[in-house]
């Protein structure tokens, strides 16, 4: 068998697309996912791609993985949801401890991650470590993954918060309370969990400021942390988009129609998001770090991607065309579901990059 490559991983997930399209109905009426389907995308390499070398990854380029996330998003858009934020989550495990990341793929290459970085957790210092407990809402794929990756808030005797921090908890340790009913992207499995109380070594917490970072990283992994993370909350509604735009061509005779206007805009977005991410593991691959005004525009131009995205699909809607009514309806609630999510929080975002195009005092470059 010859090694995987990303160009090979992309032929392989392209195979897979037509048979998710063609499920995509009924995965929008259960609610679930064929789990056949995330071992498919194992096989054909798709999870690899965000994977460290050390752990038989593929240290890809994320362009990559974002393309390939973008065309499982137009087959499906729950599917393409779910399967870029267990690809994301891996990723962002290569920057933990390597005895975590020994603990979690080393039985198991091809475990899994749900996360949650919304601090709902409450950790107290114990002998080695921690002691948590929390609930943690809307986590994606909770189902299918054998870990949490989850924000929690350590607090000092006094109940005082002194600091924020990430923490790997498994399986074993949490409950997942089904309860995600999201009007659409049906079968993201954004289910609770609950931790109602587990012991956490040291060496599974993370802090961005003080944890130390594994040596000998691909550039891909030296990206700033908020990068993919919230490209994994966009590049599905670019799929949506851009399946509703297959579905109704825009007439070449009308340059200047709304829809042709909206396929220009989705076209843009990407080259936009790719020439950002290039910019970014340059700079990464020189052992630089990404200075203010290329992290605002990754994020300016990321949060007017799904902006634009929800545009071009109010488009097809208010002229659909011979367009199928049962598909438009589905990406209709798809989009509006995911740009509910908090990488989509235009105000926010433009107002951040309003201050610092001003000359003002700019805190958070995350969200």
């Amino acid at each position: 068998m010859r090694p995987k490559t990303p160009e090979s991983v992309l032929g392989a997930v392209r195979e897979l697309l037509p048979g998710i399209a063609a499920a995509a109905a009924g995965v929008d009426r259960t609610g679930t996912i064929d789990p056949t389907v995330i071992a498919d995308l194992h096989e054909a390499g798709y999870f690899s791609l965000l994977h460290p070398s050390r752990f038989g990854g593929l240290d890809a380029d994320p362009v990559d993985c974002l393309t390939a996330t973008r065309e499982l998003a137009a087959a499906c858009t729950s599917t393409g949801w779910l399967a870029g934020w267990l690809a994301v989550n891996g990723w962002g495990l290569a920057l933990r401890d390597m005895r975590a990341q020994e603990e979690i793929w080393g039985p198991d290459p091809r475990a899994l991650m749900c996360s949650s970085y919304a601090p709902t957790g409450r950790m107290e210092r114990v002998d080695g470590g921690f002691w948590l407990t929390g609930r943690w809402n809307r986590c994606t794929g909770a189902s299918q993954a054998s870990w949490l990756n989850a924000a929690a808030l350590h607090v000092g005797p006094d109940g005082a918060a002194q600091d924020f921090m990430a923490v790997l908890v498994p399986a074993t340790d949490y409950v997942v309370e089904p309860n995600w009913n999201g009007l659409g992207l049906r079968a993201i499995y954004a289910d609770d969990i609950v931790v109602s109380g587990a012991f956490v070594p040291e060496h599974r917490t993370f802090n961005w400021l003080h944890s130390r970072i594994p040596e000998g990283l691909a550039p891909v992994f030296l990206l700033p942390q908020p990068t993919l993370y919230t490209l994994a909350g966009t590049i599905p509604l670019l799929g949506a988009a851009q399946r509703v735009l297959d579905e109704r061509r825009p007439r070449p005779a009308d340059p200047l129609s709304p829809l042709a206007m909206a396929a220009t805009d989705i076209q843009l977005s990407i080259r936009q998001i790719e020439r950002n991410l290039g910019d970014l593991m340059t700079c990464v691959a020189a052992a630089g770090f990404p200075d203010p005004a290329l992290v605002l525009r990754t994020r300016r131009d990321q949060v007017m991607a799904s902006e634009r995205s929800l545009s071009t699909v109010r488009a097809v809607v208010q002229d659909p065309g011979d367009v199928d009514e049962e598909l438009l309806e589905r990406l209709w609630r798809d989009v509006q579901t995911a740009r509910t999510h908090v990488s989509s929080n235009v105000d926010q975002v433009l107002a951040l990059v309003g201050r610092f195009a001003m000359g003002l005092a700019v805190d958070d470059l995350i969200w």
